[in-house]
């Protein structure tokens, strides 16, 4: 049961028998087939902890070649503080018989050569060769598992918080429009350029920021239904950023638009409020000035657009949660625009990332469907 390399031999009588060798090779053999076929990883360590055989699915779980951690400790394969502990835990097993996770089995975190974890399930074996001890890990991959999961939970999340924002709307954003309207026509009343005056101008200013508070989140809680017709990105970007130099706080901005991309299968108004908070974000990054540059290119099936500013960057921190609601580096942001914007690019099948390059600044890139040619 090994590769060449492989410390782990079977083992059987002695003889120097050509037959009886021969039939240990094709035995030998025929177990690694067999175990190398096995969709979950089977990990095999010496009682030092050393690793002596390691299957196929274990080096794609983990992404080393059985040669690269044959006689290497197993802890190696694990993530702080799992790594520093291994061993004490495998003496003590060995010291006391006490099991803690042999023939039970438990959910833990492993370790990718890449530095990235992944969620497992992990259930270990014992056995003797030669009054030796030695140990079997098969390891399950909860990572599609997990990920169902917290689809589930943000699905449950999102429909108790479409509830909440239809409330929200009826309870909230009607009596706000009549406060609005009577603010409005007091402040119409008033001598210009006065304190009053000035205070009447702030209310009115915090009262729309409220509705537009309610406004992201009816959209980001109930979008509307997509209807992906052929769409023209660059003329769709162009006229963004027409509506976005109305804007007085954005009046030294250039956007420069680059590359071209034939017609995406998308719907127009999803994308249009997608495209709105990413440039505003953007341009937010640079203070409303400097340059934010657009780029379409076509590659396979997709359409893909990139929005690249160049402000300070997010921290590492930051950009982990860069796309969780509510959450923002702004003085007065919603922590919505860019969930917002996620959520109505994945309802057209499309993907969104957030790059942050050496040279600084931010990127984000957006994959959008093709059109195909016989689309309406």
């Amino acid at each position: 049961m090994r590769r060449s390399g492989s410390k782990l031999k079977t083992v059987g009588p002695p003889s120097d028998d050509g037959a009886s060798i021969e039939a240990l090779r094709v035995s030998d053999a025929r177990w690694r087939a067999i175990i190398d076929a096995a969709v979950d990883g089977i990990i095999v360590i010496d009682a030092a902890g050393r690793i002596e055989a390691f299957n196929a699915a274990a080096e794609r779980m983990f992404g080393y070649s059985e040669q690269e951690v044959l006689g290497k400790n197993v802890s190696q394969l694990m993530p702080e503080p799992h790594r520093s502990q291994h061993d004490a835990y495998l003496g003590h097993h060995l010291r006391t018989g006490e099991r803690k996770i042999i023939g039970i089995g438990r959910s833990v975190t492993g370790q990718r050569s890449d530095g990235q974890s992944i969620p497992l399930h992990l259930s270990v074996g014992e056995f003797d060769i030669g009054g030796e001890k030695h140990f079997t890990g098969i390891l399950h991959d909860l990572s599609r598992r997990t990920e169902l999961e917290e689809r589930l939970r943000e699905a449950t999340a999102m429909a108790r918080l479409g509830e909440m924002a239809a409330v929200i709307a009826h309870e909230v954003r009607n009596p706000l429009a009549a406060v609005r309207g009577a603010i409005q026509v007091i402040g119409s009343r008033l001598p210009a350029r006065t304190n009053d005056a000035a205070i009447v101008t702030e209310i009115i200013a915090r009262l729309d920021g409220l509705n537009d508070l309610i406004q992201d989140l009816l959209v980001f809680a109930r979008p509307p239904a997509p209807k992906p017709v052929r769409v023209d990105l660059q003329s769709l970007i162009a006229s963004v950023v027409t509506l976005l130099k109305r804007d007085p706080a954005y009046g030294e901005l250039h956007v420069s638009v680059t590359g071209t991309a034939p017609h995406a299968l998308a719907d127009p108004n999803l994308v249009t409020i997608a495209l709105q908070n990413l440039l505003i974000n953007a341009a937010q990054a640079q203070q409303g000035r400097g340059t934010v540059r657009v780029s379409l290119r076509a590659e396979g099936d997709q359409i893909h657009v990139a929005i690249a500013d160049s402000g300070p960057g997010i921290p590492a921190e930051i950009r982990a949660a860069l796309f969780r609601p509510f959450k923002t580096t702004k003085a007065r942001g919603t922590g919505l625009g860019m969930a917002t914007a996620k959520r109505l690019i994945e309802s057209l099948n499309g993907q969104i990332a957030v790059e942050c390059p050496a040279s600084g600044g931010t990127t984000i890139a957006l994959a959008i469907p093709a059109a195909p040619p016989d689309a309406g």
